[in-house]
């Protein structure tokens, strides 16, 4: 049986992402994983009124939780990939990732509004709710008669205000609702046209490189989920994009080989670019920098 104590954020996404980073644990292992979650409060919790854009780079909540690590206060930390900066801190590294949950971003309909079959569909003068600035981009190239309002907060409480009519839909990541069994009505975006947040739908288990514990962990990992998280990782690094920059990104399998595509958008939507790349699973960073060179930010 191996035990640890497991950093975390203490949403209801995030504690449920530790047991499925767990469980697969124990299934690669072939042994019992008995674990204790140390959570963290960190000022994203707290600072629910104000978008992510506005409080400070990529990953400032996620270094809060890898203190813990850091601090001897837990063994590991569990994140969403999406939300890690390109650089952990000290040697802190990537030890392991589960399989991927689907990638995509979905419009959530709230009750009582249309029913759409995506966001060009959303009549004129309804509201989107999102913090995100890529989101928010997007959704305005594909849509320019939209509002958007700005909604935060966790999976339960961005659709509590969906469903009392704060707003009409919202833009969220369906790894999410499908983790918390959310049965929204919604209707989820192609990834060719919205890419999503490099990493979305990756849960990462993140520990310290020196220790024994890592090298479990690296066997451990899903390696086509590894080889996608460590080719979008490249990407954002490459590119350089923190949280004010809309750009998207995704890797997809395609005949055994890694495909990535990505979009990168004007602030108010009028322009997208769109890029492509591809090689095989064993060169990711390689992909990357090929996507990279192929994408023209405007």
């Amino acid at each position: 049986m191996i035990k640890l104590k497991v950093a975390t954020r203490g949403s209801k996404l995030s504690l449920e992402q530790v047991v499925i980073a767990m469980r697969f644990l124990e299934q690669r292992l072939g042994e019992r994983v008995e674990y204790e979650p140390v959570i963290v409060k960190t000022r994203g919790d707290v600072m629910q009124d104000r978008p992510l854009f506005s409080i400070g780079v990529k990953g400032v909540f996620e270094k809060e939780v890898n203190r813990a690590v850091l601090n001897g206060e837990a063994d590991v930390a569990v994140h969403s990939m999406k939300d890690l900066p390109s650089q952990l801190e000290e040697d802190l590294e990537i030890a392991m990732v589960p399989p991927r949950e689907v990638p995509n971003d979905s419009l959530v309909i709230g009750a009582g509004s249309p029913e759409v079959t995506g966001v060009e569909d959303v009549p004129s003068g309804l509201s989107v709710g999102t913090s995100s600035v890529r989101r928010i981009a997007f959704l305005r190239h594909y849509n320019r008669n939209v509002i958007t309002k700005v909604v935060r907060g966790n999976v339960d409480t961005r659709i509590a205000k969906l469903n009392r009519g704060e707003v009409n839909y919202l833009l969220m990541a369906e790894a999410g609702l499908r983790r918390l069994n959310i049965p929204q009505k919604r209707v989820m975006l192609p990834l060719d046209k919205f890419p999503p947040e490099p990493g979305q739908g990756i849960i990462a288990v993140v520990a310290p490189s020196s220790s024994p514990l890592f090298d479990l962990l690296r066997r451990a990992s899903d390696e086509v989920t590894y080889a996608m998280a460590m080719a979008e990782r490249k990407f954002v690094e490459l590119i350089g994009a923190g949280c004010h920059t809309p750009i998207g990104a995704v890797s997809i399998l395609e005949g055994g080989r890694l495909a990535m595509i990505a979009a990168a958008a004007s602030p108010d939507g009028e322009v997208m670019n769109f890029a492509r790349a591809s090689g095989s699973l064993g060169e990711p960073e390689r992909i990357a920098r090929e996507l990279v060179e192929n994408l023209k930010v405007p």
